[in-house]
């Protein structure tokens, strides 16, 4: 069985193991709660080593580019000889994508620190507060109750980390507000600012693009929810993102190239639990379809993969899956 822990109780572990040799590591196609939270946590564990399981998003990219981040810092390799692996947004060996099989062997003591609850893994010491809306949340109250300072940069990033997981502020609550505004505070940044570090303005041309790409998506409604679909030449998870503020339900893009096909889907928030579904364990059971891998959370989730000729398939299989029918 895992062992639950509280927050004072896992702010002493992870004092206490703070040289030890550790990865940090995040759910397939990391999004910048994960990314940030894996920072966060650096300024504690000493030795930590950042790793991605595969890639992070565009979005997060640009982000921690913009927060001063050096990108070469997150490493790509399994760290074997880790003594201590913390796992931040993210609570089974499932959504790691490549690392799904390297966690489950490893020796290593495995840490959960999540904002959505844990089914368990055995052996692992987990915090999993949904009292939280981040896991960025999370890491900055461990910084504060072990006296760490949070320096401008942190307090950037982690900042990032909170408003990108609230939805533009649908999932949050108090404390998501509160932690906001202290960090803002550290940072010397309003709220337009952060914006503006979390979502690269395009040129005239491209946001043209993008605004011909959605108003020529395909809309369906199916058991009385609105589905948007479309294909995008630019970024497929913008293009849901803004299907999704305009009024979508359900939104899944696609994006092509040489290589392969990606997919990002949304939800609108609370819908994942009043339709019982998630968007992260759906994209990763359709991936094979297009010969990849995928996953994410409840509301927004990715699927990659080579096999561009099993396109229509996918969606067509997401239809089904979400709405219980074709269309």
């Amino acid at each position: 069985m895992s062992d639950c822990v509280k927050l004072e109780n896992l702010a002493k572990f992870l004092s206490e193991n703070s040289d030890k040799r550790v990865m940090v590591t995040f759910h397939s196609i990391g999004d910048m709660d994960s990314i940030s939270s894996a920072f966060g946590l650096t300024k504690i564990l000493k030795r930590a080593s950042i790793r991605a399981p595969d890639f992070i998003t565009s979005n997060a990219q640009f982000a921690l580019e913009q927060a001063g981040i050096v990108l070469d810092d997150i490493g790509k390799g399994f760290v074997d000889d880790a003594e201590l692996i913390v796992m931040v947004d993210v609570n089974n060996f499932g959504d790691c994508g490549p690392f799904e099989k390297r966690l489950g062997s490893s020796g290593a003591k495995i840490l959960i620190i999540d904002h959505h609850v844990s089914s368990g893994i055995e052996g692992a010491l987990v915090f999993d507060s949904e009292d939280y809306n981040s896991t960025a949340g999370i890491v900055y109250d461990l910084l504060k109750y072990i006296g760490i300072a949070v320096d401008v940069q942190t307090a950037e990033i982690l900042a990032m980390g909170i408003y990108s997981d609230s939805a533009e502020f649908r999932n949050a609550n108090a404390r998501s507000f509160i932690q906001l505004g202290e960090l803002l505070k550290i940072a010397g940044l309003n709220l337009q600012q952060l914006l503006e570090k979390l979502s690269k303005i395009a040129s005239v041309e491209a946001r043209e693009r993008t605004i011909d790409e959605l108003f020529g998506a395909e809309t369906v409604i199916i058991n009385g929810r609105l589905f948007v679909k479309g294909a995008t030449s630019m970024h497929a998870a913008i293009a849901a993102d803004d299907a999704i503020k305009v009024g979508a339900d359900v939104a899944l893009f696609f994006s092509e190239s040489e290589k392969e096909v990606s997919f990002s889907a949304r939800c609108r928030p609370t819908l994942d639990a009043e339709m019982h579904m998630h968007l992260g364990k759906i994209m990763k059971l359709l991936a094979p379809i297009i010969g990849g891998s995928g996953g994410g959370h409840p509301c927004a989730a990715g699927a990659y993969g080579p096999k561009k000729d099993g396109l229509e398939a996918f969606i067509n299989a997401f239809a089904e899956t979400v709405f219980g029918g074709k269309k």
